[in-house]
């Protein structure tokens, strides 16, 4: 069956870019991936496949606490139900992810993941290149929605655009970056991969991906990333690989000289979008509000605007369904206070942040275990998009794929990569599986 788990972890990958770039409306095709999701759930029922751990038990009594709150916002606020039902889809389906694929993700298939992931790079970057040098009416530019998402203050596509939403675009380049960052944290010889210059091609790739991306977000993620490598090589104590990561660090200059040279225009909007006055203010208030702001900005309510109100798919047909993300708010976190209530929403939010910063903890331990470095730049990546970034709205882009990278963390906590801690991990693994 692990097999069947890891080619689930690839078809949700592919479909995320495949419906959102070959289909005009294409919010049934959210649900492709699910089918595969729901029937692992269900193996994992039928066959006790899952960990039996205070993190199942969190987010079974999250589950029953949002679900009920949703009912009581459908009986006393009029709620739709099918809007409650793709809210509640949104926050909860991908949640169990957690407890089941850890389990199946040794690593024989980890060190798949981390080589996939990192080739599919090169034929990326291509994409993206051929994407800022084409028109943005050009069929490589084209979105489910007709033509691309532009660069705000520029005349050229979005490269992500193909994608619909920087999210998944982002999420995934972060990913890539971490993984890199991992494979260059190890000594060669327990590399997945053996050249050095297929990885030197790939870092420069996957690099490339994020510059050229004209998206604040997806280069904040990457170097997210890359800070997670750095305090992976302070965890690890080795010379060695601060100096591979402070070479990278060298080498991206020349990289963002390349950008410029792809696509003048696209480079010139976003270094003034990161610098320029006009965006210093607007980039400090998105800081600030991400941080700090489910805190002092929603209005106290008990029931809440109503679960799945700030989720475009909760709203497909409607001429205004884009609109009631930001009629709560951009910043997910605000989003999910406004639409659970304070108590709920709050206690969601808190846990939610909570997970993040304990997976960085636990990914310390695991680096400082000698056990896969990967896991330490992932942790950081992801707890910039799980505390700043979409994780409810786009769920079937951004949470499903962010639960499948949670889950290699702690598939290299069950499942160790070095021989020294294989008894304990598969002791742990008996006892709660």
């Amino acid at each position: 069956m692990a097999k069947f788990f890891f080619a689930t972890f690839w078809f949700i990958i592919f479909t995320g870019a495949v419906r959102k770039w070959m289909f005009p409306g294409v919010s049934a095709l959210y649900l492709l991936q699910d089918v595969p999701i729901g029937l692992a759930y269900l193996y994992a029922l039928w066959s006790g496949l899952f960990s039996r751990t205070y993190l199942m038990l969190g987010i079974v009594l999250l589950s029953v606490l949002i679900t009920l709150q949703g009912l009581a916002q459908i009986i006393f606020s009029g709620l739709d139900a099918f809007v409650a039902t793709v809210g509640i889809h949104n926050y909860l389906f991908y949640l169990p992810i957690l407890v089941i694929f850890p389990l199946c993700l040794t690593e024989k298939y980890r060190r798949k993941f981390v080589w996939w992931n990192l080739v599919l790079s090169l034929p990326m970057c291509l994409l993206a290149i051929a994407q800022a040098q084409s028109p943005r009416q050009a069929l490589i530019n084209r979105t489910s929605e007709g033509d691309a998402f532009g660069v705000p203050g520029a005349d050229v596509a979005r490269v992500s655009g193909t994608f619909n939403f920087v999210s998944f675009y982002g999420v995934w380049v972060g990913m890539a970056v971490a993984l890199c960052m991992g494979e260059w944290l190890l000594q060669k010889e327990r590399r997945v991969f053996k050249s050095r210059w297929l990885l030197i091609l790939c870092t420069f790739a996957v690099n490339l991906c994020h510059l050229v991306s004209a998206s604040r977000v997806t280069i904040g993620l990457a170097a997210a990333s890359i800070f997670g490598a750095i305090v992976g090589a302070v965890v690890l104590r080795s010379n060695r690989a601060l100096l591979a990561i402070v070479g990278i660090l060298v080498l991206l200059p020349v990289a963002a000289g390349l950008t410029y040279v792809i696509s003048p225009a696209e480079f010139n909007i976003v270094a003034d979008r990161f610098t320029g006055e006009q965006y210093q203010s607007s980039n400090q208030s998105r800081v600030e509000e991400g941080l700090i702001g489910f805190l002092v900005l929603p209005n106290f309510s008990l029931i809440g605007a109503g679960i799945g109100m700030g989720v475009d798919a909760a709203h497909a047909g409607s001429a205004n369904a884009y609109q009631y993300t930001y009629g709560l708010s951009e910043t997910d976190t605000i989003r999910t206070v406004m639409e659970l209530g304070t108590p709920v929403g709050l206690l969601y939010v808190l846990t939610r942040l909570g997970f993040l910063f304990c997976m960085v903890l636990l990914s310390i331990r695991i680096v400082r275990n000698g056990s896969s470095p990967h896991v330490l730049p992932l942790a950081f990546f992801l707890l910039a998009q799980g505390y700043l970034g979409d994780m409810t709205r786009n769920a079937a882009m951004t949470a499903s794929q962010m639960m499948i990278y949670y889950a290699f963390i702690l598939g290299a906590y069950f499942y160790p990569d070095n021989a020294g801690l294989e008894a304990e991990a598969g002791n742990f693994s008996m006892r709660y599986a």
